[in-house]
């Protein structure tokens, strides 16, 4: 989403409730996503999301336009959340990316291909990719979760993480 248009957001945000429903409708799917390839359970990642927007709906008067996505807050809480949660429950994040019940942590590339062999190829590609990915430190995980799970911009990467938009797209 562009800033203008997150602008526009948060100002109807502040004004009311079908503004805040906007704002969730526009980025409580990718919380979701990020929250779930974070944590690896379906019921926490709904938890966290929850508690994003609770604290959404807490500071939205507070609130005011710097010129930065609506998005980097709400993925700053998203990660703060997320670092709290772990931190009380000693969960570790290297957990298998696909426990059984848990579809979608890793996007199953299935439904966007026609042929077997290609579908095939591609959980071979999956299934060499996840050992490596693990072996990232939790901040690089991060910024790869941010970046394809939670589909955000540098700009905007730079803005959750505090650090330069530079140095998000080096990180990426």
């Amino acid at each position: 989403m562009d800033t203008q248009g997150d602008e526009a957001l948060l100002a109807r945000a502040k004004a009311g409730s079908d503004g805040i429903t906007a704002v969730y409708d526009a980025y409580a799917d990718k919380l979701y996503g990020f929250c779930l390839k974070r944590c690896g359970h379906r019921e926490t990642a709904e938890d966290l999301v929850s508690k994003v927007f609770i604290k959404f709906i807490q500071h939205v008067p507070t609130i005011s336009w710097q010129g930065v996505s609506l998005g980097a807050w709400l993925f700053r809480v998203a990660s703060n959340q997320m670092i709290d949660h772990l931190r009380a429950k000693s969960v570790r994040m290297d957990e298998s990316l696909n426990e059984p019940g848990e579809e979608g942590l890793v996007r199953d590339f299935a439904s966007d291909i026609d042929s077997p062999e290609q579908v095939t190829e591609m959980n071979l590609e999956k299934d060499k990719l996840i050992p490596l990915l693990k072996l990232l430190s939790p901040r690089d995980q991060e910024v790869l979760d941010l970046r394809f799970f939670a589909e955000l911009e540098a700009t905007e990467i730079a803005s959750t993480l505090n650090i330069s938009p530079n140095h998000a797209s080096v990180l990426v």
